[in-house]
């Protein structure tokens, strides 16, 4: 079985209207073992994992801000589609296929994250991001296949950037 494959790929912000905002892209790879486990009750859940530091010279960076947007996807049998739940927001999609519900939730635009005021002129910031893949909600069918591998859950390395106000 192939293992699940969770990289940050890009991320960036932008100042619109006061606020920071997040764009970020991931690359997501999910073994057909896992779809299979989806479609028969598996419930995925994505983390995107953000935290702002204030950098300093001779200290340690200091925490601005941590955030985080999770989303989850499962499948409805009934409908034979697969849903994707902003859990922060508790907006819902439905896609007709497992990739294009992979593709929705490996991309974030727009995302506020903190009011520019909030940052100090003339200091340097931090940016991170990383994204955490788990399995949630396995029906009892399932919890002795899950017993022996963990090839699904995947955590990605930290993905930063600088930005001097």
């Amino acid at each position: 079985m192939a293992d699940t494959r969770l990289e940050v790929t890009t991320a960036s912000v932008a100042l619109d209207d006061g606020v920071f905002e997040l764009d970020a892209r991931l690359d997501i790879g999910i073994p057909e073992a896992g779809r299979r486990a989806i479609e028969a009750g598996l419930t995925l859940e994505l983390d995107y994992q953000i935290e702002i530091a204030r950098m300093r010279r001779y200290l340690p960076d200091a925490a601005v801000a941590s955030l985080q947007q999770r989303f989850e996807l499962s499948y409805h049998a009934l409908s034979q589609r697969y849903l994707v739940r902003n859990l922060n927001t508790g907006e819902q999609h439905d896609f007709g296929s497992f990739q294009a519900s992979l593709d929705r939730i490996a991309e974030v635009r727009g995302l506020p994250l903190l009011d520019s005021s909030l940052l100090e002129p003339g200091e340097t910031y931090e940016f991170r991001v990383r994204a955490e893949l788990n399995l949630q909600t396995v029906p009892d069918t399932l919890g002795w296949v899950l017993f022996w591998t963990d090839d699904w859950n995947a955590t990605s390395e930290w993905f930063a950037w600088s930005l001097r106000r």
